[in-house]
């Protein structure tokens, strides 16, 4: 079905292209054929939608779908609502209107920032059309403190989706495509307009869906510089960084180790769903964005998770198939040196966090696999070794093993588990 995409913005007609084209819709920009933009005099989103898709749809003949979207500050009281693209004024461009929002925000810290991108679409079959189809999306989060990222398009370098980690302005658009707005907005559009438009649903996602693969230890057991290790040797590999309300330490940095939320915020999103898992480990919470995981391996994506054991479990519950590394320490001295070498706790959460870890590590029979880091770099051939077993290519003239080996039932573990766990 020929139908005119009534937008001027090209970032819009970027992403409604790439949302739509699985429909098999042929879509053409209004621009294309001559029609401009009619005057957006509408006082709800839904009004304006519906404005322009009437406005294209006369000026060709055609069906025509439009959107109308902008976002929506609380502390604002709703501003810049339906003016977000002229919220500095007419002509105003994407820099000016996010950089007059950040002014009108200077004094409201970060926690009081809350936010939505509201989307409407609206498809008519002709101009008069007495039953337009329209959908609704809603896309939660806050605004930033300052601009990062340099995707996307509007106000994306500023928001913080509540459902991803980073502004939206940092995200794939593949994963964006999965969580935004006018992603939402248009899979309620299409469940409502399916059955009237005859649509069909071209397959468009890879035909191998990505492998999650959760990685677990005791604290000191090397986990993180493991991680670190692996994946700047398996660059498709990408990392999954975990929210936590425990407090930063002076090498962290905020959305590259973990993204530091108050409790409040953390308990918020696990009542609103938000986290494929969660834990309290040494009085803090851990959580991992669903959303994020979901769109990476939707797409195809490899993606690593850095848990507990306790984030593994909720994990293999809600996705059978990722596949699950214990990390061991060779010894509990080991253990006890690098918790003593990282310098970054007290006397007495170091003596607590090796207490726990025997607790911890009674768990190693719930993994697929069990890597001891002994010597550090044939622990990382073995991560190597994994992951390459379940799909990830690996560079040529890269030697790796047999990742066989390292089943977490093999028998020459027993001693040093009777070491580690009497």
């Amino acid at each position: 079905m020929k139908t005119v995409l009534a937008s001027g913005n090209a970032g819009k007609l970027r992403e409604l292209t790439a949302l739509l084209r699985p429909l098999g819709l042929e879509l053409m920009a209004q621009s294309a054929i001559g029609i401009d933009s009619p005057p957006e005099t509408g006082s709800t989103f839904l009004e304006n939608a519906l404005i322009k898709a009437r406005h294209a749809a006369r000026e060709s003949g055609l069906p025509a779908l439009a959107d109308d979207s902008g976002i929506e500050v609380d502390a604002l009281d709703g501003r810049p609502g339906v003016r977000s693209a002229r919220f500095a004024g007419e002509g105003a461009s994407d820099a000016d209107n996010l950089h007059k929002l950040l002014a009108e925000l200077h004094d409201v810290p970060l926690e009081f920032r809350q936010a939505r991108y509201h989307c409407v679409i609206a498809f008519v079959r002709r101009h008069d059309d007495p039953r337009p189809i329209v959908a609704h999306g809603m896309w939660e989060g806050r605004i930033a403190l300052e601009p990062q990222g340099r995707g996307g398009f509007g106000y994306d370098p500023i928001f913080l989706p509540a459902d991803v980690s980073g502004t939206a302005a940092e995200l794939d658009p593949a994963a964006k495509n999965e969580v935004s707005h006018r992603a939402q907005a248009l899979r309620a559009w299409v469940t409502a307009a399916r059955a009237e438009l005859d649509l069909e649903t071209v397959r468009t996602t890879p035909a191998t869906r990505g492998t999650l693969f959760v990685l677990a230890a005791p604290s000191g057991a090397g986990k993180t510089s493991l991680v670190k290790a692996l994946l700047e040797r398996m660059p498709r590999l990408q990392m999954s960084v975990s929210h936590t309300t425990r407090p930063r330490r002076p090498t962290e940095e905020h959305g590259r180790e973990y993204y530091f939320i108050s409790v409040p915020e953390f308990e918020r999103r696990v009542a609103d769903g938000q986290f494929l898992e969660h834990a309290r480990v040494f009085d803090n919470l851990y959580g991992t964005a669903r959303a994020a995981v979901e769109a990476r391996l939707t797409h195809g994506g490899d993606i690593v998770l850095e848990i507990d054991w306790q984030g593994a479990r909720q994990v293999r519950s809600a996705m059978p198939d990722c596949v699950t590394i214990f990390i061991l320490p060779p010894s509990r001295e080991a253990l006890q040196n690098r918790l003593k070498s990282r310098a970054t706790d007290s006397p007495e959460v170091i003596a607590r966090r090796l207490r726990d870890a025997v607790s911890d590590m009674s768990h190693w029979r719930e993994f697929d696999y069990v890597v001891v880091n002994d010597d550090f770099e044939q622990a990382v051939a073995d991560l190597m070794a994994i992951v390459a077993a379940h799909g990830e290519s690996v560079t040529p003239g890269t030697r790796i093993g047999d990742a066989r080996r390292l089943a977490a039932g093999r028998p020459e573990l027993a001693p040093l588990l009777d070491r580690l766990l009497t």
